[in-house]
């Protein structure tokens, strides 16, 4: 039998839910139902983490990563400005297109936590997330292209996680991808006009 590192068994965990609640909602998502789709024993749930909260914690990590990763190679890469910038943000959308449900879950996620007392917490680590990975994505564009903001970074931040949030809600609830990439694209062009120097 072949043994599996417990940091297997949680990443296998975490893609499990995500399947799960992409599939069947995040309130179905119950750990045997995510035991079941990992085909492990329950056992292997409380082995992994300490609570239902800190899986959801590890879901939100994960998904942020699926797009994080290829948006940050991208603007680590070669390029000018424009083109690392409109390139990180095309590698989002893309994702956001070709993985809909995984999205939708995000969502669901924060309704469900502000809903229940206990994942009073999770809704607020959830954006603060959010806002650390777009805080990497203007940091890493300073850094690789000499670039100095017109505003501080971690209000750029804010201002870059709730388009990208809220372009993403209203496409998975309207469906105009071609009208929503464009708005993405404008968001762009909005963020190289908050330039005030680059090389």
């Amino acid at each position: 039998m072949v043994r599996v590192s417990a940091d297997e068994r949680r990443r296998l965990l975490v893609q499990a839910a995500i399947r799960v609640m992409a599939r069947d909602g995040v309130a179905q998502a119950t750990t045997r139902s995510i035991v079941a789709e990992a085909d492990m024993a329950l056992g292997a749930f409380h082995y992994c983490f300490r609570s239902k909260e800190e899986l959801l914690e590890q879901v939100i990590t994960t998904i942020t990563s699926h797009t994080l990763a290829p948006a940050l190679e991208i603007i680590e890469g070669s390029g000018t400005l424009e083109e690392k910038l409109r390139g990180g943000l095309a590698s989002y959308w893309q994702h956001v297109l070709d993985n809909p449900d995984e999205h939708r879950v995000t969502y669901e996620l924060t309704q469900y936590a502000t809903r229940n007392p206990a994942l009073a917490e999770f809704a607020r680590k959830q954006y603060r997330t959010y806002l650390d990975a777009h805080t990497q994505v203007i940091e890493t564009l300073a850094a690789s292209t000499g670039v100095t903001w017109a505003v501080e970074e971690a209000v750029l931040a804010r201002y870059l996680t709730a388009i990208v949030d809220g372009l993403t809600l209203l496409y998975l609830n309207e469906g105009d991808a071609e009208t929503a990439g464009a708005a993405i694209d404008l968001a762009a062009t909005q963020l190289l006009g908050l330039v005030v120097q680059g090389s």
